[in-house]
């Protein structure tokens, strides 16, 4: 019994261990520790997060084979089951495979969401094949003409902002409005993004960059479809911010706030925006 409850204690302290290093990026130091758990008997968790970490470095038959183990002891293992086909598709295209050094992730406590400052949409003109990004990635929303396009880290484009929230971003933009990006939904040429503004000009106060109501299946939290059960990382309370100033925040809100989809935008009743009738 003894002997249990210290491997019980040295898993828990590795697993802990192992989430943080994965928080921080960590990936080569992150599959040591989880090797270490492994050699105290092998679980599906274990294996994803090996298989997340060996993605993360580009090791991508690796990667495949730690998360057919994960299907081997859960047949019905959703995660390993989707980045298996995700990564046979990876595998097979042709040419160089796509290099993730470099790359950002965000902190999870981004996709805490906060009204009227955060939002999510589905984008549209997605590439097709593989996308060279993943869930929880940060990207950049960028300004093309009259068309706003989502950028990885490389510049390469994985979609584009549907034209009437285009059109609404374009404009808070060129005003002086800074926002940051995240891959929030993943699946095959399907991509959602949360967009969150972190800085508003001084010349759009009183504009709100994603008025609308809350759509039905809003969740607190976290918006719906992020995976992050790779990694279950438990976020720390915010402290509750004061009155919004014309600062750059940090890209975080509050647990209490609440989704708002960018694709269920209604026309502002704010009377000091000038542009309401725009959408």
């Amino acid at each position: 019994m003894a002997r249990q409850e210290e491997t019980f204690r040295a898993r828990h302290r590795l697993q802990n261990q192992a989430i943080e290093l994965a928080a921080n990026n960590q990936w080569a130091a992150a599959v040591e520790v989880n090797l270490q758990i492994l050699e105290l008997g092998a679980d599906v968790d274990t294996l994803n997060r090996l298989g997340k970490a060996s993605f993360e470095l580009n090791q991508l038959e690796t990667a495949r084979d730690y998360y057919r183990r994960g299907l081997e002891l859960a047949p019905n293992n959703p995660i390993a089951r989707k980045n298996i086909d995700r990564l046979d598709e990876l595998l097979s295209r042709p040419g160089t495979l796509p290099n993730r050094s470099g790359r950002a992730r965000v902190d999870l406590r981004m996709f805490i969401t906060e009204i009227g400052k955060t939002a999510v949409t589905q984008l549209i003109d997605v590439p097709r094949g593989p996308a060279p990004v993943v869930t929880g990635e940060r990207v950049e929303v960028r300004l093309d003409g009259t068309r706003v396009h989502v950028v990885d880290s490389e510049g390469h484009v994985i979609g584009r902002i549907e034209p009437k929230l285009a059109q609404r971003l374009a404009e808070l933009m060129r005003g002086g409005n800074r926002y940051v990006a995240a891959v929030a939904y993943l699946q095959r040429q399907q991509i959602r993004v949360l967009i969150r503004e972190i800085y508003q000009d001084p010349s759009q106060r009183g504009r709100v960059s994603f008025p609308g109501t809350l759509s039905e299946g809003a969740m607190r939290g976290y918006p719906s479809g992020i995976s992050v059960d790779e990694y279950r990382e438990e976020t720390e309370d915010d402290e509750t911010p004061d009155e919004p100033e014309e600062v750059e925040d940090d890209g975080f809100g509050t647990e209490d706030d609440e989704m708002r989809p960018l694709e269920e935008l209604e026309p502002e009743s704010n009377d000091d925006d000038d542009d309401a009738g725009e959408n």
